[in-house]
């Protein structure tokens, strides 16, 4: 008789909770039940309505074209990338306003110095613009205007 009564006690927490006692559903599958079928709703904000400055198709040009980045000065370029060989001449470097070390440079003319910033000078440390591969040929060339025009 042990035997039955401890079966009966250890399934009776069993069909109480799967309703198998009563032929009815017991409120934890209820529960589950509701949570496991309630819709999702969720809200969202109604679409601005645009209104039409007869410029649309200026609007929709502009939107397609890619942003374009203001230049940085020669300043901020030299800043950037420029002072670390600069600043203290490292490997022969000319620093930033030393007109004796920049005269010999400048007497190559712009379009050589331009070059050197772009191109980088083969058996030097000085490497393809400068080391700042997200400056611009125009951002390079401001910066050697700048350095330049601090040694003259």
């Amino acid at each position: 008789m042990k035997i039955k009564v401890s079966s009966i006690i250890l399934f009776l927490p069993v069909f109480f909770v799967l309703g198998c006692d009563s032929g009815q559903d017991s409120p934890v599958s209820k529960k589950a039940e509701t949570t496991q079928n309630a819709p999702v709703v969720t809200e969202e904000a109604p679409a601005p309505m645009a209104e039409s400055t007869g410029n649309d198709e200026a609007i929709a040009k502009a939107e397609s074209e890619p942003v374009q980045q203001a230049a940085i000065s020669g300043k901020q370029v030299y800043q950037k990338a420029c002072f670390t060989c600069h600043k203290t001449g490292v490997a022969n470097a000319p620093k930033l306003g030393d007109a004796a070390a920049w005269a010999p440079r400048i007497a190559k003319g712009k379009e050589a110095l331009y070059s050197s910033s772009l191109n980088g000078v083969p058996g030097t440390a000085m490497v393809a613009k400068g080391g700042c591969g997200t400056c611009s040929e125009e951002e390079l060339k401001a910066a050697v205007d700048y350095m330049v025009s601090s040694a003259e």
